[in-house]
């Protein structure tokens, strides 16, 4: 009797239809999308479903598996509540969604740049990019459900067929010229100085002016000409597709600058990021140049050429180091047991830069105030010990106002290099996480999101117009601190 039962249960199960993932139907491909660009379009033959993922692989020969293929993207099917929407052109997978009217929608993205599309999806059509030009493809579409049961859509022959644009040739006659006038005005300089130190018979500096002229030539060609030529650049329309044929909007850019979605938030982040990072440098470097600087210490060059190694070591390595370290499979997981993800966090990944930029600056502000305070006189000390005086008074009545001369020209130079560091956030997060399309990301600093509008986004105007505001802001602070701080006497 038990037998039949167990035939009688596989026959119904063979006779219930069986559920298969959503598979990709009616593939069209356009070699027309541009150069090395490939469109390609289908259709799902239900509404995909929650937890579906849409992937695309490409092969040089019709394939009916993924082993020898490479795959190109990924749309994810997901709550797309609070999700950003990016305009066309930002992403190497340009798509969008239909939900069965024929009116296709640009797709959203998450966090890390995923494509993701809303439940019920019925059509995608995406611009895929960074095919080779000329030679066949095959592409097809991979559909895996929440289950992972995957349907792997018939393949399809496309081929790029535009050409590439020639790249505009720049007209450089005007800036060779603008060029060569600065340098033959600072050689004429130069002689009308000499002229003018003969006639007042004063020819002890004349050898100086040889001296000094390679000097003044390189500031000029390499400093001041391109520092004057990014301000003009800032009054004009200037952008990739048109470099060298700009014409001049006036303060437009500064208007752009102002108005930038996010302006105040990357400089209140700016103007924290370096004030924490200055305040940590100079108080650990102070605290371990002392320690240093005792004569009880033993080993104390040992000591020293172990903490100069962060600074030792190239900045580009040592970051590197400690991203994969806060990676959720990186070493601080692994001794912690635990699965951060950090550096997708936007407070955490804040934390994350500026603990990895003091660790990298503390060196440098240690050995410039272990030279300062082996400058000072011992027998001032020598003094106050035979007085009595106790080691935190002599710190802070002897040791403080003596450095003071040291410690702000320090704080000020360190402002001033954090303020524009630039390698740590680029190579740690670039910007991210929560990069807005129209704006800067979470851990962007001013220096940071300018590299994003000039070198991706092609405005130069408006990168030129960001980076006068950045000038502007660091004049500003610096004239104030040092009017406050009498830096200038201080130094002399």
């Amino acid at each position: 009797m038990k037998k039949y039962l167990v035939i009688f249960a596989l026959v119904i199960f063979s006779l219930s239809p069986m559920v298969e993932a959503s598979e990709a139907t009616q593939l069209e491909a356009d070699g027309d999308a541009g150069y090395r660009k490939v469109g390609l379009n289908w259709l799902m033959n239900s509404p995909a479903e929650v937890n579906t993922t849409l992937e695309i692989w490409v092969n040089e020969s019709s394939f009916s598996d993924t082993i020898d293929a490479t795959k190109h993207s990924v749309i994810r099917v997901e709550n797309v509540s609070g999700l950003q929407q990016p305009g066309f052109g930002e992403w190497y997978d340009d798509c969008s969604y239909e939900m069965g009217d024929d009116s296709y929608i640009p797709v959203y993205r998450d966090p890390y740049g995923v494509a993701i599309v809303p439940q019920g999806t019925i059509g995608v059509n995406c611009t895929l990019t960074g095919l080779p030009s000329g030679v066949e493809i095959f592409l097809a579409v991979l559909t895996i459900d929440a289950d992972g049961n995957s349907i792997l859509s018939s393949s399809i022959a496309s081929t790029s067929i535009v050409n590439d644009v020639e790249t505009v040739v720049i007209e450089t006659s005007p800036y060779i010229f603008a060029i060569g006038s600065i340098a033959l005005s600072m050689i004429a300089l130069l002689f009308v100085l000499r002229w003018m130190d003969n006639r007042d018979g004063r020819n002890t500096s004349r050898s100086a002016h040889y001296y000094i002229a390679p000097a003044i030539l390189a500031l000029s060609v390499l400093t001041f000409y391109p520092v004057l030529y990014g301000i003009w650049l800032s009054f004009t329309n200037a952008d990739q597709s048109h470099l060298g044929e700009q014409s001049f909007i006036g303060l437009e850019n500064f208007l752009t600058v102002i108005s930038t979605s996010g302006f105040f938030r990357v400089t209140v982040f700016t103007l924290v990021w370096s004030v924490v990072n200055v305040a940590a440098h100079i108080g650990f470097g102070l605290i371990l140049a002392m320690a240093l600087n005792s004569s009880e210490l033993k080993g104390r060059s040992v000591y020293r050429t172990a903490l100069l190694l962060p600074w030792a070591i190239p900045s580009y390595i040592s970051v590197l180091v400690w991203r994969g370290l806060y990676e959720p499979a990186g070493a601080l997981n692994d001794f912690l047991g635990t699965n951060l993800n950090l550096l997708a966090d936007a407070n955490g990944a804040r934390i994350v830069v500026i603990l990895v930029n003091i660790w990298l600056g503390i060196p440098f502000m240690m050995m410039s105030i272990s030279g300062a305070l082996q400058a000072l006189p011992k027998d001032m000390y020598e003094a106050a010990e035979v007085d009595g005086i106790d080691a935190f008074s002599r710190f802070r009545f002897l040791t403080l106002p003596n450095l003071r001369s040291a410690l702000i020209p320090l704080s000020l130079l360190g402002f001033i290099w954090t303020f524009n560091m630039f390698n740590v956030i680029y190579l740690m997060t670039d910007g991210g996480p929560n990069l807005d399309f129209d704006g800067p990301g979470s851990t962007d600093i001013l220096i940071t999101y300018v590299y994003d509008v000039a070198f991706r986004d092609g405005a130069y105007g408006v990168a030129a117009a960001w980076s006068v505001v950045i000038f502007l802001m660091l004049v500003a602070f610096s004239w104030t601190y040092m009017k406050k701080t009498n830096a200038t006497e201080a130094v002399s």
